[in-house]
């Protein structure tokens, strides 16, 4: 009976019954699909196997690879054909490592090596002919498509000579060096055996003696590292290993039980590995698609390894154990985060001929765990105990990572022992001088070996796309060092402190060389000796001229002094922007009292705690909640003022230069509970006389003031104007927030100078009309990231404005780092160096000095760091700190709450916040303390707050998501509600979703990077369901459509009353709103007009005004 069975999709319909005491086995195959030649051998090795299966019972046990090769095996010799066997998984994983498909591959895995010296040719020729009769692996092919390993019965010489001795040396070196490049990164073709040797005959010696230069390249789907090296000292000095007789095989135990329990070790032992190690990356090592490879090597001479060796031995330490703790923990400085998980390539089998034989296991590392030899010692065990469960092999130790990390490296990090590698004889005519090695989807790794003199050679591979050749030398250096050390001193410790260089510290400043610039005595100079008739202030008609302004400050000194006000006495400003707000925080300072910007405009609780905390002698507002008592500026003032200037010059030069409390500030920081910094005159003397001399300040200068007066930068807004002698621009009270008035006013008063937060600047861009800012000659940003195409925009409005990043958290007195921004500052815009007089360390979790390049965490020291925070009346000291500079003496210093990295330059990059700060809009956040003020709405059970969007770009918002409690409804406008009556609006989140269960991460805890795909509405949620959108009206809907589609977002949850500022919206999106409302509505609506809409259903309102 003939039957064909046949079905749609289906290629291959394999069918096997049991028939008559045997088996029935028919193929249906689709020819069209499929090569006829492939599927015929294909059907006689799965009948062979069959065969031979019912034949031997007992090979059932036998893990399906080793049983398939014995078959192949048998059928090859059968046949008379070139013996065959299956690639192993880990050349199996080379193959793929060649192609393109996974991030740092389109690399083959190969050692390229250089020789000098002097040899004859033809010696070289039929030493490697009869090495290539003698090693089978110089005769294997690798079949790619068929995934299995060839060994020919040609003895195929893969040998070139290059006849340079017409040349000159530089000549032929020149040729050498072109070659170089390309022979050490090349693909082997393999349809022949993946080996070359090259040799360049060279012009006469010279003074080198080098009458060749040798080539070799290997491919570790033939040969390992340990057979290459026996290769190479076998072609140069002709020693032939006693093991180079034998042939390649097959395994010769089964190891499938072995494998089961060695898995279960690995599986445990990795558990809480996290990869991949995240050292300083050019870039994600997942977005490199590939890279060329470098080397940079050093050599520790033989006495120092020797003595090295010996006190590594004392700690009962092999000598490969010794080096790679040593390299493991210098490695560990250049940690952003986390501890090291590294690869170290093992060799289980080291008889039999050559091959690759080699495996991996893997290590971790974590230099915050125990000292440094108790370190080593564990690593030598882990090593040992690898090594005997080595029947998970390198390939399942990779699954085992990636599930952890799906789509990234596991391990981009290895280090390769090769001390036991047979290496040339002392009197050999050749020298080993170089070479490569390249291994997919490794970004670095650590080679150390042994030359013939005995000498220590530690040679670092690296990938140039992923890590920088600079951090690659100075690591390199760090381990030299660390082993001098260790030699030196006798003891087996590494001391970070003497192993990293630090020369990226260079632009600090000096403390002890600080000298306080006079700023109080200078603005009472010019309010009560200078000319009289400049203008001091302009407050919409108003132009206030410094002698006016000294009546108003004298009129409020003597208010304060009438109600018993003196040093130190604290005097609480509750005022919006105006000249009786600068002049009653002139008089407080001139006074020496503590005066205390207060938020005229936050909500009623924040407002009591503000004033509740900061104690004040008195409050200076036109209302204040129930309980509290205030005086009228306009009262306060009325007072006749003595006569005379009332103040002398000696006090406010004291004052200047004094270190006690003379402000406080509250910091956006947290929600319910905002810190009070308090700040000196020194240090503030130190930044208003630092910036007017950099930025050559003169009197002829116009400030304005755009910055809310609670925010450290306005500081310099007022007292910077009126040290200088130069004039303030104040908006009048409802134009805080008016960019189109702010245009007017710069226009109209010809502004000089502008200095905002990032988020301010781009409102005034996007409301300028003509040449309303030419008169600029200065812009500083601060506070936030600043986006290069805002730096773009001002350099093509004015070419020639000088353009300044400034930086520094409220604690480090209005800003202790800078940057004046240059044409080569595209990609980013670096945070600076600090002033004169203060000092940034990034440091690591354990408190050392980072490298340049390693991000940690940044600390202030120097003339700028506050005095401490105020709570309950008394000054605290949390979050400053004690830390040791580079030569280890103890200093004060200001613990921020933000991580950067320095660059070799002596600039700092920014890189990210800790703790769960943000900043949204020039405003720092606490997400912890928004979701503590949230997790009081009785109807939550569970809440997660994150940060959704891209902070570095300006474009981070806070988005909620939150779980009802069982049996209760929370809709999402009423949690809205909730959280703008308990906290501030800066810190009000944009996004709320209601959700099922909050998502979790594979180790339990909260999947924040889910969290934010969910809010961003990238991917629809998975057992997170989140309620149907709010109905919207036809109009509504049709404006807010356009707002999200030049958001290029699709989020869930949000209607008409959606913040759209929350939702990413920027002042460079106005512009594209504008024009496809036009082309939607035939309503023209300006980008200004826009601004002042929070949400759709405003835009909706006055298009409906604007068509009447």
């Amino acid at each position: 009976v003939h039957t064909v069975s046949q079905g749609p999709g289906v290629a291959l319909d394999a069918q096997v019954a049991a028939v008559d005491g045997g088996l029935l086995i028919n193929w249906d195959v689709r020819l069209d699909a499929l090569p006829e030649s492939w599927l015929h051998t294909l059907f006689e090795t799965y009948v062979a196997l069959l065969r031979r299966l019912a034949e031997t019972p007992h090979l059932a046990c036998e893990s399906v690879e080793r049983f398939v090769a014995r078959q192949s095996e048998a059928m090859a010799k059968a046949k008379g054909k070139p013996m065959e066997r299956p690639l192993s998984p880990l050349q199996q994983a080379y193959l793929l490592g060649r192609g393109t498909h996974l991030p740092l591959s389109g690399v083959a895995m190969q050692e390229f090596r250089e020789y000098r010296g002097d040899i004859d040719p033809e010696l070289l020729r039929s030493r490697l002919a009869a090495m290539v009769g003698r090693h089978e692996s110089l005769r294997t092919r690798i079949d790619e498509r068929r995934l299995v390993q060839v060994v020919s019965d040609e003895a195929k010489i893969n040998l070139d000579l290059v006849d340079l001795s017409a040349l000159s040396n530089p000549q032929a070196e020149a040729r050498i060096d072109a070659v170089r490049r390309d022979f050490s990164h090349a693909h082997f073709d393999l349809a022949t055996s993946p080996w070359q040797v090259t040799v360049f005959l060279m012009p006469d010696a010279g003074p080198t003696g080098h009458t060749v230069v040798v080539f070799l390249r290997f491919d570790a789907l033939i040969l390992d590292g340990r057979a290459i090296a026996s290769l190479a000292a076998e072609l140069f000095d002709g020693v032939v290993p006693p093991e180079s007789a034998a042939t390649i095989g097959t395994p010769k135990e089964d190891i499938s039980a072995a494998r089961v329990s060695d898995a279960a070790y690995w599986v445990e032992k990795l558990k809480d590995a996290e990869v991949p190690s995240q050292l300083p990356w050019k870039a994600p090592l997942e977005t490199i698609p590939t890279s060329r490879y470098s080397r940079q090597s050093v050599i520790v001479e033989k006495q120092h390894f020797t003595t090295f060796s010996r006190i590594g031995a004392k700690e009962r330490l092999f000598k490969n154990s010794a080096l790679t703790a040593v390299i493991l923990d210098v490695l560990s400085l250049w940690l952003n985060d986390g501890a090291l998980v590294v690869g170290i390539p093992v060799a289980p089998q080291v008889e039999g001929a050559f091959a690759n034989r080699s495996s991996f296991i893997a290590v971790q590392w974590d230099a915050a765990r125990n000292c440094f030899a108790e370190r080593a010692a564990g690593l030598q065990t882990d090593v040992l105990e690898g090594l005997n469960h080595l029947a998970f092999s390198g390939i399942d130790l990779n699954r085992v990572l990636l599930n952890a990390n799906p789509g990234g490296l596991a391990l981009p990090v290895v280090i390769t022992n090769g001390l036991t590698w047979p290496t040339l004889s002392s009197g050999s005519t050749m020298q080993w001088t170089g070479g490569l090695t390249q291994t997919p989807q490794v970004a670095l790794d650590f080679r150390f070996s042994q030359n013939p003199q005995g000498d220590l050679v530690l040679d670092i591979d690296y990938a140039e796309q992923a890590i920088d050749a600079a951090t690659v030398a100075d690591i390199l250096a760090a381990i030299e060092r660390a082993i001098a050390g260790i030699a030196n001193s006798g003891a087996f410790s590494v001391n970070a402190r003497d192993i990293v260089e630090l020369s990226h510290y260079r632009l600090n400043g000096d403390e002890e060389n600080f000298v306080c610039p006079p700023f109080l005595e200078r603005i009472a100079g010019h309010l009560f000796e200078g000319d009289p008739s400049c203008t001091a202030l302009v407050s919409g008609r108003r132009r206030i001229a410094y002698g006016e302004l000294g009546q108003m400050v004298a009129g409020a000194m003597a208010g304060l002094k009438a109600r018993g006000i003196g040093r130190g006495d604290v005097v609480a400003v509750c005022l919006p922007r105006s000249p009786d707000h600068t002049a009653i925080t002139l008089a407080a300072a001139l006074m020496g009292a503590v005066w205390v910007p207060v938020d005229a405009g936050s909500p009623e609780d924040r407002l009591r705690y503000l004033l509740t905390n900061c104690r004040p002698a008195i409050i200076v507002a036109r209302s204040v909640p129930q309980g509290f008592d205030a005086v009228d500026p306009a009262e306060l003032m009325s007072a006749p003022a003595p006569a005379g200037t009332p103040v002398t010059m000696a006090e406010v030069a004291a004052l200047s230069q004094s270190e006690e409390p003379a402000f406080y500030l509250y910091t956006s920081g947290t929600t319910g509970k905002p810190k009070c910094v308090v700040l000196s005159n020194r240090a503030t003397a130190n930044v208003i006389g630092s910036t007017l001399a950099e930025w050559a300040v003169t009197d002829s200068d116009v400030f304005i003031s755009v910055t809310p007066l609670h925010h450290d930068m306005s500081v310099f807004d007022v007292f910077g104007a009126l040290v200088a002698g130069a004039t303030l621009v104040l908006p009048e009270p409802g134009e805080e927030k008016d960019a189109v008035r702010w245009n007017e006013l710069v226009a109209e008063h010809g502004v000089t100078l502008w200095c905002s937060v990032p988020a301010i600047l781009e409102m005034l861009l996007s409301c300028r009309r003509g040449d309303q800012l030419s008169s600029l000659r200065l812009v500083a940003q601060g506070g936030d990231y600043i986006k290069p195409m805002i730096i773009e925009e001002l350099r093509r409005l004015k070419p020639d404005l000088r353009l300044i990043s400034l930086g520094g958290p409220t604690e480090t007195t209005i800003w202790s780092i800078w940057h004046e921004i240059v044409a080569e500052d595209v990609a980013a815009v670096p945070y600076g160096h600090p002033l004169p007089a203060n000092r940034y360390f990034v440091l690591n979790d354990q408190g050392g000095h980072c490298p340049a390049g390693v991000v940690g965490r940044i600390h202030t020291a120097g003339v700028n760091v506050a005095i401490g925070y105020l709570e309950d009346g008394a000054i605290s000291q949390t979050d400053f700190v004690t830390v040791a500079d580079p030569e280890g003496n103890p200093v004060r210093a200001f613990r921020t709450g933000d991580r950067g990295r320095y660059r070799p330059d002596g600039k700092i990059m920014f890189a990210s916040r800790v703790n769960g700060y943000v900043k949204v809009r020039g405003v720092r956040v606490s997400l912890p303390d928004v979701e503590n003020e949230l997790i009081r709405h009785p109807s939550i059970q569970r809440v997660l707050v994150v940060d959704y969007g891209v902070e570095q770009k300006g474009e981070a918002a806070i988005g909620v998501l939150y779980v009802v409690a069982p049996g209760l409804e929370l809709p999402t406008a009423d949690l809205r509600n909730f959280a703008r009556s308990h906290l501030p609006e800066s810190h009000v989140p944009g996004r709320f979703l209601k959700v099922d269960d909050l998502p979790l991460s594979a180790n339990g805890k909260p999947d924040r990077r889910r969290a934010r795909e969910l809010l961003n509405g990238a991917m629809e949620p998975a057992k997170i369901s989140a309620p149907a959108a709010p109905a919207v009206d036809q109009g509504d809907r049709r404006v807010l459509d356009i707002y999200l589609g030049v958001l290029g977002k699709k989020p869930a949850n949000v209607d008409a009353n959606s913040d759209l500022l929350a939702l990413g919206l920027l002042p460079s999106h106005l512009k594209i709103v504008s024009a496809e409302i036009r082309t939607a509505f035939g309503v023209d609506l300006t980008p200004q007009q826009l601004l002042r809409c929070r949400n759709a259903r405003q835009v909706t309102s006055l298009l409906a005004a604007r068509a009447v």
